[in-house]
């Protein structure tokens, strides 16, 4: 733009010394600066999410300001209007409670790096890939804004990155949040709301990785695939092969890249001897699934024969490890676990399988997950 300018403000200036009847006219470069429109929000909700850095140095609060919007059944504003999400860091809380008094303790900046969580900062927008049981969708989060059209709840997000925001208290017990933020619109977005704020408490609020309420016995296994994923953790001493196996119900197909159609499905991962083919199948033994951690990550030292793989946890779009799962035309439904410990004995009487399962999900109280399959031959 500024490479524009200058030739179109360099060629005004000399026409004007030139021409006597243009003398008393202002320059005119040709740019209007937009004023700045403020929107007052009429409708706010405050969440508190914690120290969920684990940072012990700031609490995470999300703001979103809303216009006068119809609201649907999951919480999403429905255009048409304009709405306005500030993520702050406030001071830590060591009980991990909303604490109001800290949430009005200072003006909020933005952060003078990407890893400043500082109480007394906002975090500048960005876009962000979440992984659900329904698949992976790309929402923005951070500090945003949205002017949403009528009758939908999808908007292009100005992901706001500088500016200021104060939150005060008046003596009536209402709020007023007020500031100007800037983004990628390189638009001015002054805001203002004035009302009530009742914090709602999410320090503990996650996707469940499993959705139990009971013991699940599988009856109606009938076919199986088994997969080679040789070293998948690529250690490279041939000391393992990893074996997925799928067991699922009829109404499942099992000869795709992943498993399609509706109905109960059992995926577990077994550690076989290096040595071990496809055609030889899972050999005959008790498999105990290995501790993982909280990450999802396993300890080399459970990467062996006889050991079973758990679910790696919030792994939903391509899952990873041991998971019981009710599908739904391919889909996750809502029924599903992730395995945590328990164990899986293989017979192989005249080459075929006797496969005894007794698992747990990753629950508390964790619940257990049963079945017996039997097949007279080698799996396909």
């Amino acid at each position: 733009m500024l490479k524009k300018l200058l030739p179109l403000f360099f060629l005004c200036t000399t026409f004007a010394a030139c021409n006597n009847n243009s003398a008393n006219e202002p320059d005119d470069p040709g740019f209007r600066e937009p004023v700045p429109e403020k929107t007052e929000y009429t409708q706010a909700t405050l969440s508190y999410r914690g120290d969920d850095m684990y940072s012990e140095i700031s609490d995470s609060w999300i703001l979103q300001l809303y216009t006068d919007m119809e609201i649907d059944e999951r919480g999403n504003p429905v255009g048409p209007g304009k709405m306005l999400q500030i993520s702050l860091n406030v001071s830590y809380n060591r009980e991990q409670l909303p604490d109001m008094e800290n949430l009005t303790s200072y003006p909020y900046r933005e952060p003078v790096s990407t890893g400043d969580f500082s109480a007394g900062t906002f975090n500048p927008g960005y876009l962000t890939e979440i992984d659900l049981p329904t698949g992976r969708i790309e929402l923005p989060d951070g500090t945003f804004y949205g002017d949403i059209p009528a009758g939908t709840t999808e908007f292009e997000a100005d992901l706001l990155r500088e500016g200021v925001c104060v939150i005060s208290k008046a003596d009536d017990d209402r709020y007023t949040v007020e500031g100007i933020l800037v983004g990628t619109d390189y638009t001015k977005r002054y805001f203002s709301y004035t009302g009530a704020l009742e914090p709602k408490n999410y320090a503990e609020a996650v996707i469940p990785n499993t959705t139990l309420t009971e013991d699940v016995t599988l009856a109606g296994l009938s076919h199986a695939r088994l997969i080679d994923k040789g070293d998948n953790f690529v250690i490279g001493d041939g000391s393992y092969r990893n074996f997925l196996l799928y067991l699922a119900e009829e109404t499942i197909d099992l000869s795709g890249n992943t498993p399609q159609g509706s109905g109960e499905l059992l995926r577990l991962e077994f550690f076989v001897t290096g040595s071990t083919t496809l055609a030889e199948g899972i050999p005959a033994g008790t498999y105990t699934v290995s501790p993982g951690n909280a990450n999802g990550s396993i300890d080399r030292d459970q990467i062996v024969p006889f050991r079973i793989r758990p679910g790696v946890p919030d792994q939903f779009t391509d899952p990873g490890g041991s998971w019981f799962q009710q599908l739904d035309n391919g889909s996750w439904s809502e029924r599903y676990a992730r395995l945590a410990d328990g164990q899986v004995r293989v017979e192989r009487p005249d080459g075929g399988y006797r496969i005894t399962i007794d698992l747990k999900d990753c629950g508390d109280p964790a619940h257990a997950i049963r079945a017996v399959w039997e097949s007279d031959g080698a799996i396909d």
